[in-house]
């Protein structure tokens, strides 16, 4: 068994996946609402903020969780935009499965398991 060769199925598959067809859909439909996307890359961008600072431990501004929540309260009005996040949250959690079985193999070799 080649692990290179089982990677490159891993992407294989991965692009011939619904959730992935479905966020390349998705984003080209984006794109073509310039304003929608910019509103979309701003939520996403506030929403990643926002998480990492949960993940050090530290509470969010309010400022950055109202604007998250005005953001998508705008975008939810939008069924482009809607679309493109529901497809890309989907296309996430695809991702973080993925991710995690790898990383069950890095910790055993690491021999954290």
């Amino acid at each position: 068994m080649n692990v290179y060769d089982n990677a490159n199925e891993l992407a294989r598959a991965m692009r011939e996946s619904h959730e992935f067809k479905k966020l390349k859909e998705a984003t080209a439909v984006l794109n073509k609402d310039e304003n929608a996307k910019k509103m979309v890359n701003e939520f996403l961008s506030l929403n990643q903020q926002a998480e990492m600072e949960k993940y050090q431990g530290k509470e969010p501004a309010k400022e950055t969780t109202e604007k998250i929540q005005k953001l998508y309260g705008i975008l939810s009005l939008n069924q482009d935009a809607m679309q493109y996040l529901n497809s890309f949250m989907r296309f996430q959690m695809m991702l973080a499965d993925v991710t995690n079985s790898i990383q069950d193999v890095v910790k055993e070799a690491m021999g954290e398991k």
